[in-house]
């Protein structure tokens, strides 16, 4: 399956009267409610934001406003992908009785889920590993676990998931599900709750907003890079190396009887950080550099993957191999182009000894 891009026609309804504040349209209101959604979804997060969104996203799929979400097609081509014949004449209870006849995940098994929670400087390391990481099979025991959540305490920027989509707002989370056939995820975005118009239909919203959906089937070859599941991948693979480590942070005991009141466990809480978080910066700033094409004298050497065979296992999975600096981070490399000449062998003369090579030197 191919990448599901969330360009929808989506309004804010608010005191009665819908805003012009569709998210993809051109004008002038909808660019300053873009600029909006970018601002609330650069805030940072924190252990108790992760618990709060958290507690209010579960609330949400226990209502039927997600699967209204789903039917009003606000995620386009999700519902045409699995029922292709069924989807375009349906009407909206219908798409939604397509939706509730499928085996839905329990609100349980979401309540359940473990949320990880990745502090700022993994978000940078994870965002510049992704674009590299192996394009190899998908595998159901390679997550952090079945079913979860992830939040990022530096949102991250939404041409990470997908470049065809540079002005959306940053991703502030990922939920991801491990089901018979794949492992489905998707990507949200923070923004204010409240009814919204999703394609001619009123959907109530929580704090996080579907943005992006992707899934990938078992023992098929992910594209590294542009989209959810590399990302958690990437992920995963680094949570079980040397260089992260992972704590359960102390939440605040009102944060405590949100999530009890919301029926999760703040004990599945866990946050992944790396032991040594200044590098983190120096990765992604080195996956900017070759991607727009500059060059310092000096540079960081990125991080790559390599695919490191495993004897107890018997089995080849990816082990990330820690980048470094070199040269002089002073200076910048000539701008411009070098043409290097090559010389042929020179005729002896009276004033200059024969030299028996050949020289070059900077036109």
């Amino acid at each position: 399956m191919t990448q599901r891009h969330a360009v929808t026609t989506t309004r804010r309804i608010k005191k009665g009267r819908a805003q012009a504040t569709r998210t993809n349209p051109s004008g002038g209101a909808a660019a300053q409610y873009r600029a909006r959604l970018r601002k609330q979804g650069n805030r940072s997060v924190t252990p108790a934001d992760a618990i709060r969104l958290k507690a209010a996203l579960t609330g949400w799929f226990g209502t039927d406003q997600w699967i209204r979400y789903l039917a009003a097609d606000g995620l386009p081509e999700y519902g045409p992908t699995f029922w292709p014949e069924q989807w375009p004449s349906a009407s909206l209870d219908e798409r939604m009785a397509l939706f509730t006849a499928d085996e839905v995940i329990p609100l349980e098994a979401w309540q359940d889920a473990d949320t990880v929670y990745a502090d700022a400087a993994m978000c940078d390391l994870v965002t510049a590993a992704a674009q590299s990481f192996p394009q190899q099979c998908v595998r159901r025991d390679e997550f952090l676990a079945p079913i979860g959540f992830l939040f990022f305490a530096k949102p991250v920027p939404a041409a990470a998931f997908a470049p065809l989509l540079p002005d959306q707002p940053p991703v502030t989370a990922i939920t991801w599900a491990c089901v018979d056939d794949g492992v489905n995820a998707f990507t949200w975005i923070r923004t204010p709750s409240g009814a919204y118009d999703v394609n001619g239909v009123t959907v109530q919203v929580t704090a996080l907003f579907p943005q992006l959906a992707y899934f990938m089937p078992w023992d098929s070859p992910a594209h590294a890079g542009t989209h959810s599941v590399s990302l958690l991948r990437a992920l995963s693979a680094l949570a079980k190396q040397p260089l992260t480590r992972e704590d359960s942070p102390k939440i605040h005991q009102s944060v405590r009887s949100i999530a009890r009141n919301a029926k999760i466990r703040p004990e599945s809480f866990r946050r992944i950080a790396l032991r040594r978080p200044e590098a983190a910066a120096h990765e992604l700033a080195a996956v900017r550099a070759v991607a727009e094409g500059r060059t310092l004298a000096g540079h960081w050497v990125r991080g790559h993957w390599r695919n490191q065979y495993y004897a107890s296992v018997d089995e080849h999975r990816p082990l990330w191999i820690e980048g470094f600096p070199r040269g002089d981070f002073t200076q910048r490399s000539p701008a411009g182009e070098r043409l290097l000449v090559a010389h042929g062998d020179r005729p002896e003369t009276a004033s200059a000894p024969s030299r028996p090579y050949s020289s070059a030197r900077a036109a």
